[in-house]
């Protein structure tokens, strides 16, 4: 009989051997990534009773920035089922496991980007944050600007760190960074061959870019900046290094940035999960004298209805919604009047309907990370 449980540390060999199997990463982004990226505590497994590893989940922790607050997440780095076990309903149990799993441990989020955005629909996994594309097949050049330039990921990171910490205080859902997270972050970009080009102003990075340069043209991976015209400029140093090539760059949803011939595209990215609604209430929800009803079928302890404190309680809730339309307006990707418009949510108190509407407006919502 098979058995899903939390992953311990001599289950890496096997979790690798089934990443191989299922993404085709190189041998030396492999050797780095599970040298550095096997959390086993935030990882889960269904176990056969041969021993084999059939599916896995990766993730590791990270806190997110939830409307100017910091949350215990986790950020999804991997999930796959082995070839000769799909088609039987793994994923679906344990990702049901997982998020139990992670919300005892006390994680309330779960981030990550799926391959396929509706991947995870099924256990509440909805976007919560949009990407920006501007792509072309054949790039015509850009004018660089004399206060941009290659930059060094390897030596020197601190500047980058405070133009990231900076710039994230305007996103919901972004990863809060540390030092090491940070560090950790670029020596992930640099495994694959990353390279890195800023925009200075007075000593200080007002933008940069680490992106990749390779036989298929350039791909800009990470886009941070602290104003719009910092953004055109380090947008234009990647579309010339492309001359002649095809380059596709990511940016923040709101970005204005623009390249001539480029085609711009703004789409979901990035889903999130709700290990534990109480706790997100009790994080953010400012002890408002509401209530709210929230049901889900995947995760026991985000059902009920709940003050926003938290706390569960006998009052009548004011508005009742499902997991994953909870997630997308508490992020701030949606706001509640746009769910209560389109039927996703019950308003048995429009009065109070209106004013959780007002304090909890729809922000600017985006995630960096995919793993």
């Amino acid at each position: 009989m098979k058995k899903l449980r939390p992953a311990v540390v001599s289950d890496k060999n096997n979790f690798r051997k089934l990443w191989d199997i299922s993404f085709g990463d190189s041998k030396e982004f492999s050797d780095w990534f599970f040298g550095t990226r096997f959390v086993p505590d935030y990882c889960a497994l269904i176990e056969e009773e041969n021993g084999d590893v059939s599916s896995e989940v990766q993730s590791m922790p990270v806190f997110l920035n939830v409307r100017g607050t910091a949350v215990p997440s986790s950020i999804m780095v991997g999930a796959c089922t082995h070839p000769d076990y799909k088609r039987r309903g793994y994923m679906k149990e344990l990702y049901t496991y997982y998020m139990n799993m992670i919300g005892d441990m006390g994680v309330v989020l779960c981030a990550h980007t799926p391959a396929v955005l509706r991947t995870y629909f099924y256990v509440g996994h909805y976007p919560v944050s949009d990407t920006a594309f501007i792509e072309t097949e054949n790039s015509q050049g850009a004018p660089v600007s004399e206060d941009t330039a290659e930059f060094d990921l390897e030596t020197n990171i601190s500047p980058l760190l405070k133009c990231y910490s900076l710039a994230s205080q305007k996103y919901s859902g972004i990863v809060l960074r540390s030092f090491a997270d940070f560090k950790l972050k670029t020596s992930d970009y640099l495994s694959c061959g990353a390279k890195c080009a800023c925009v200075i102003n007075d000593g200080d990075v007002t933008a940069y870019a680490v992106y990749f340069d390779d036989e298929n043209g350039i791909s800009g991976e990470e886009i941070i900046s602290l104003d719009e015209l910092s953004e055109q400029k380090i947008v234009n140093f990647l579309f010339n290094a492309g001359k002649g090539r095809k380059v596709k760059v990511k940016l923040p949803p709101e970005t204005k940035s623009e390249y001539n011939d480029g085609i711009k595209t703004v789409k979901p990215r990035n889903v999130c999960g709700v290990a534990n609604a109480p706790a997100l209430l009790k994080t953010i929800g400012r002890n408002l004298n509401y209530t709210i009803e929230i049901t889900d079928a995947a995760v026991e302890r985000n059902n009920g209805v709940f003050d926003f404190s938290g706390q569960k309680t006998d009052r009548k809730p004011d508005i009742k919604m499902e997991i994953q339309f909870f997630a997308q307006w508490i992020m701030g990707y949606r706001a509640l009047d746009e769910i209560i418009n389109s039927g996703e949510a019950e308003v048995f108190n429009s009065k109070a309907a209106q004013e959780i509407n007002k304090m909890f407006p729809k922000v600017n919502c985006h995630i960096v990370d995919e793993y």
